[in-house]
C-alpha cells in the first residue's frame, strides 16, 4: 500500500524501516510504500527560542545570582538531534545551565556586574561547542538578567555609594593639598624676594 508523506520547507524526515534509521528525506511530497515497520519522524529546522529561567550561581565571592538566559537554536543534523540524546531541547538547556554556572563561578560579584553584557559572547561558543555534537547549531546565547536577593542588592548598593564617596572625599582631599602646596610655595617665594610684595 502506498501513502503521499509531505515534508514542508522547514522540516526534515527520518525515514525508519523496521526499526533502523534508512535516511532522511527532504522538503517535498514523496509516495511511500508503506509497510509494517516503517515510519517516518517529522523534525523541525526552523530556529528556535529557549528560555534557561531562575538558574541560581555562585560567584567565586559565593553571592547567589538568578540568571534568566535566552538560547537561539536551530537543528541542523536532524538524524544527530534525534539519535544522539533523548531530548536535544533537554540536553541544550542542560549545557546552558552548565556552562552560565562555569562562566559565573570565576567571577567575583563586581567583575560579573561589570561584565554582564559580554557574558553571553563566552557562553555562546561554549554551548555552541557543546550543541554541535547533537546536531544544533546555536547562535545566541543572552542573559536577559541576572537578579540579586533583595538584601545583597541593597546591600551591594551601599557599598558602591560608599565607594562613591570615598573617591569624592579623595578627590577633595587632593585639591586641598594642591591648594596647601600652591599656598606654601607662593609664601616661600614672598619670604624669599620681598620686593614681589611691593
Amino acid at each position: 500500500m502506498f501513502t503521499t508523506v509531505t515534508i514542508r520547507q522547514y522540516e526534515r524526515g527520518l525515514d525508519y524501516r523496521k526499526g533502523r534509521f534508512a535516511g532522511v528525506l527532504e522538503p517535498g511530497q514523496y509516495r511511500l510504500w508503506v509497510f509494517e515497520g516503517r515510519a517516518i519522524l517529522k523534525v523541525d529546522v526552523r530556529e528556535t527560542a529557549l528560555q534557561v529561567t531562575g538558574q541560581e550561581v555562585l560567584t567565586a565571592d559565593n553571592v547567589p545570582v538568578r540568571l534568566n538566559l535566552l538560547v537561539r537554536y536551530r537543528v541542523v543534523d536532524p538524524a544527530a538531534a534525534i539519535h544522539e540524546v533523548a531530548s536535544f531541547s533537554d540536553a541544550l538547556h542542560q549545557a546552558t545551565q552548565l556552562a552560565a554556572r562555569d562562566a559565573v563561578v570565576s567571577m567575583e560579584l563586581e567583575q560579573f556586574l561589570a561584565q554582564r553584557m559580554t557574558l553571553g559572547e563566552g557562553l555562546t561558543k561554549t554551548v555552541a561547542d557543546a550543541a554541535a555534537r547533537f546536531g544544533v547549531d546555536v547562535s545566541l546565547v543572552a542573559v536577559k538578567d541576572a537578579v540579586l536577593d533583595a538584601d545583597l542588592r541593597a546591600a551591594y548598593q551601599a557599598k558602591l555609594t560608599a565607594d562613591q564617596r570615598g573617591q569624592a572625599a579623595l578627590i577633595e582631599a587632593r585639591h586641598k593639598v594642591a591648594t596647601a602646596r600652591a599656598e606654601a610655595n607662593a609664601a616661600k617665594v614672598y619670604t624669599e624676594n620681598p620686593a614681589v610684595m611691593a
